[in-house]
């Protein structure tokens, strides 16, 4: 009989113990044939698998202490990137609580939390993003490139005062003062309203200068409902090279490249000229049962430096895919994509090849 209760005790333990603890994630993992018009290669890729720890504290009188642990993984085994040993994984994996992980207070004035909190853009938009992916061609990663998560920031969302209405203020603070550093201080206003399946959603990002300040616009308006959704993005973004769609697809020796050679120019275009980068998305999908084909074309116009505009460094993209759904949480998927990119974009980013094409399928699983 002792014996019998100690067990039972100690069964019930953990279920008491974290009784306030909601344990969540998605595994996520794909197969990807890219080709880059230099080298085709087949991956096996995690594609942003993650598990999340949150729960809340009541304190009374409204008041509520909230908290968020989430870790990115790869279940290939890879890294987040290229490696030596040739791995690779969409995932940023390695450290714990490297995702969307915070502390904080939620009341009837809102929420206000801290830590290395997702922006506007990252928990509120992307919604023309409907892929899983690695390879950009394969999805929107050039557009939503800035929807990410600001480390050492502090995020206030407004509470719910309109039914349908969102509002968040954040800023992230620029901890290494060391001259020469890239690290910045980034303010980020988001606004948002949804009604009867239509949305419209906005951010505004500022990124204190390095060289140059960078200022990002992004709009996402569309209709989600009734099995059917269609999405238009604009982005607009003002500032040195990383700001624009160049970066996204160059890695950071080519941007640093790249900078150097704007800055050569600068008697032409004048000293710490400012880039200025628009692009637009269009992503539209309908649910037939258990299949949601899907389809999106995005671009991005060239680039103008100053008052002068940089001549065929612009792209073009599309992605055609369907996904079939197994369950309510897994889903199997398949897509084709390419970038076409100008004739100056593709020998800045990609040794003068002008495409990028990638076939893909994946599996994702949540719980």
């Amino acid at each position: 009989m002792k014996k019998s209760l100690i067990a039972l005790l100690v069964a019930t333990l953990p279920a008491a113990a974290f009784a306030d603890v909601t344990i969540y994630g998605t595994l996520k993992g794909g197969i990807e044939n890219v080709d880059n018009g230099t080298t085709k290669k087949t991956n096996v890729d995690d594609l942003g698998s993650r598990i999340g720890f949150k729960g809340s504290e009541d304190l009374g009188s409204g008041l509520k202490a909230i908290w968020q642990v989430e870790t990115g993984f790869a279940i290939d085994g890879g890294h987040n990137g290229s490696a030596t040993d040739g791995t690779y994984s969409g995932s940023s994996s390695g450290t714990f609580a490297n995702r969307n992980s915070f502390v904080g207070l939620q009341s009837n004035l809102g929420t206000l939390r801290l830590g290395n909190i997702s922006n506007y853009g990252d928990s509120d938009m992307g919604t023309v993003d409907v892929w899983q992916y690695n390879s950009n061609a394969l999805g929107l990663g050039i557009f939503t490139r800035d929807n990410t998560r600001l480390k050492n920031s502090v995020r206030y969302d407004l509470p719910a005062v309109v039914p349908g209405l969102t509002a968040s203020l954040q800023y992230g603070a620029k901890e290494n003062k060391a001259v020469g550093t890239d690290d910045r201080e980034t303010s980020v206003l988001g606004l948002g309203y949804e009604n009867s399946g239509f949305f419209g959603k906005y951010s505004y990002t500022h990124e204190s200068k390095v060289s140059i300040a960078n200022d990002k616009h992004q709009l996402e308006v569309g209709y989600n409902a009734n099995n059917l959704f269609v999405g238009l993005g604009y982005k607009q973004s003002k500032g040195d090279v990383s700001s624009t769609h160049l970066s996204a697809l160059a890695t950071k020796t080519q941007v640093a490249g790249i900078q150097q050679e704007i800055d050569a120019a600068a008697p032409l275009i004048g000293n710490n000229a400012s880039l200025k980068s628009t692009e637009y998305a269009l992503t539209a999908a309908y649910t037939l049962g258990a299949f949601t084909p899907k389809f999106t074309y995005a671009q991005g116009q060239d680039i103008k430096a100053g008052s002068y505009k940089l001549d065929n460094t612009g792209y073009k993209q599309f992605v055609l895919g369907v996904d079939y759904a197994l369950s309510k949480r897994t889903t199997i998927g398949a897509q084709y994509g390419q970038i076409k990119l100008e004739d100056n974009a593709a020998a800045l980013v990609n040794n003068g090849e002008d495409k990028i094409k990638a076939f893909g399928v994946n599996m994702v699983h949540s719980f």
